[in-house]
């Protein structure tokens, strides 16, 4: 039988020489994947309580998506800077500004957070502060995979938010 992990594929020196790709959208197209990254994603988060997921449009919101389908809760999208009208709030990220509609967290909402990947978790992080200076609460963060090369656990940048990854590397 088959892990997770047998579905992602790895490539060597992408997008530049020296870095390592992780690609995920076999999870996502092969039945079996999406059912067993499914089961993950829920065994992470069918016990707890909260009122929506927030996701980034990428790998992590797929899944987000679809486990706040099966878990019957709103979907809330984090985008990069400019990628929504209307007013917004802001979060650095480090080399890049995220983003999420002012108006989808209310004062008092608990909220899950997936991701695709943790590596430095300052996306995770700006993630956070958006839904905490909207009066929310961030209850845990699901990933699909963990670069632990990059110290995101050691750094402790995600200190007092329970975490976990399908996949570690």
């Amino acid at each position: 039988m088959s892990g997770i992990g047998d579905y992602v594929k790895r490539y060597e020196n992408y997008p530049d020489a020296g870095d390592v790709y992780y690609e995920f959208s076999s999870l996502l197209s092969d039945k079996c994947a999406f059912d067993m990254a499914m089961a993950g994603f829920m065994g992470m988060f069918d016990r707890e309580v909260f009122d929506a997921v927030v996701c980034t449009e990428s790998y992590g919101g797929m899944f987000g998506a679809a486990v706040a389908r099966a878990l019957k809760k709103p979907v809330v999208t984090v985008r990069y800077k400019g990628g929504f009208p209307g007013d917004t709030i802001c979060g650095d990220a480090g080399d890049k500004v995220l983003e999420m509609p002012a108006d989808k967290i209310r004062s008092g909402m608990k909220v899950v957070i997936i991701c695709d990947v943790l590596a430095t978790g300052k996306s995770t992080a700006a993630m956070i502060r958006m839904v905490e200076r909207m009066g929310g609460t961030v209850i845990r963060v699901g990933y699909i995979a963990e670069l632990t090369s990059f110290g995101a656990r050691k750094s402790k940048i995600l200190k007092g938010y329970p975490f976990e990854a399908l996949l570690e590397y």
